[in-house]
């Protein structure tokens, strides 16, 4: 018996396949698991770093954020979109009381606005933390503006 064939119905294209055992099956993948790569950055005072800076006209949409941070007298940790003039804070958390030591595996499209990147910010003399950033880059239709990104949300 012949094996199945799966086309795209609108242009033909051939989707792609996997057999296992007996049965053909579509292999459909996320494009967020296929697509993602990852920065990371080291602070070791109160400074502001790019984690990932997108190529102009993209934006950034984040998969993860692993996060370590040593126990600081007056310390914070801020993960953070930005283009310059506009700042929208994902996350900071406090390193006064504790170490901290974080994952986010974000679920649903975390995206920025044109042009605007991952700024990690360590606040606190004598902070130290290390950051890493998992993201793909977004083109085309889906890219927008800050104002158009901003009444979406």
């Amino acid at each position: 018996m012949p094996a199945p064939v799966f086309l795209e119905t609108l242009d033909g294209v051939l989707l792609h396949t996997e057999k296992v055992g007996a049965h053909t099956h579509l292999v459909v993948e996320d494009h967020s698991r296929v697509a993602t790569q990852f920065r990371s950055v080291a602070n070791t005072g109160a400074e502001t770093q790019a984690a990932v800076t997108p190529p102009a006209g993209t934006a950034i949409v984040i998969t993860d954020v692993i996060l370590g941070a040593e126990k600081a007298a007056s310390g914070s940790v801020t993960v953070q979109f930005t283009q310059g003039s506009d700042t929208v804070i994902v996350f900071k958390i406090s390193t006064v009381q504790n170490p901290v030591s974080l994952h986010i595996p974000f679920a649903g499209r975390w995206r920025g606005w044109k042009d605007a990147r991952i700024d990690v910010v360590t606040a606190g003399g004598n902070s130290d933390s290390d950051v890493s950033v998992g993201y793909y880059i977004l083109r085309g239709e889906g890219v927008l503006s800050f104002a158009d990104w901003d009444a979406q949300r």
